[in-house]
């Protein structure tokens, strides 16, 4: 889940826009000849939006499906997506320079390419693209105040979950998901400061409710021996 380290810098930002839910669904049937093409091993298949033509290089049917459905949810939210590419290369972390993802925002189209397949991954990643073109300077330094422990938006100098991009890229990936759960690495993640995060960042509410609180446990159960600091944002 990284940037390459020649991409860090911020792009030019563009407004985002909200698409018909029957426009949405037409534009992602997945036509018999597509998946006649893919299963044969032909390559590059490709998806059309009204706006921009998006490569998926995929081995697999669930690799295509994933590409389909992590673009579908930003369709669904109406965060439009630039021309790019995503190719999943297999387990071989050499191919994302050492990380499970890597999205290259300075190649034409921009490159996503996956290691692993991680749906929640794949959204992250895409949020990389969404955030770089949408989400300006001046909004930086307020977001980073509602977030734990970041240091810097981008500097590959201080550690990931400093980074206030990272931050950015879980909140959106996660205001994305269909059944929403507690991220990892980035904090604080409870359903209600994620809910404000997302907002802030997209203008808009997540596709869901948030999901269930997360739970304080019951210390009764704890050894009386022993001292327990309370669990903060589900840690």
């Amino acid at each position: 889940m990284e940037i390459a380290p020649a991409d860090l810098q911020s792009t030019p930002t563009s407004a985002t826009s909200r698409t018909a839910d029957a426009v949405v669904m037409a534009r992602h049937t997945v036509s018999a000849l597509l998946a006649m093409l893919l299963l044969s091993g032909a390559a590059n298949p490709l998806r059309t939006t009204t706006e921009s033509t998006t490569t998926i290089v995929a081995t697999s049917t669930e690799q295509q499906k994933m590409a389909e459905w992590a673009l579908a949810r930003y369709d669904a939210a109406g965060l439009e997506l630039p021309p790019l590419a995503i190719e999943f290369v297999g387990p071989n972390l050499e191919a994302c320079e050492g990380s499970p993802a890597r999205v290259h925002l300075n190649k034409e189209p921009i490159l996503i390419r996956m290691c692993w397949n991680d749906d929640f991954m794949l959204l992250h990643e895409l949020a990389h693209v969404w955030e770089a073109r949408n989400v300006p300077e001046s909004k930086h330094e307020a977001f980073a105040s509602m977030r734990e422990d970041v240091t810097s938006w981008a500097s590959p100098d201080v550690p990931w979950g400093q980074r206030g991009r990272e931050h950015a890229a879980n909140v959106i990936a996660w205001g994305l998901l269909e059944e929403p759960f507690p991220i990892s690495r980035t904090y604080p993640n409870d359903p209600k400061s994620l809910i404000i995060a997302f907002s802030f960042l997209t203008g808009t509410e997540p596709l869901h409710d948030g999901g269930d609180p997360i739970q304080s446990p019951d210390r009764r159960f704890f050894r009386p021996d022993r001292v327990n600091s309370p669990l903060e944002s589900g840690r």
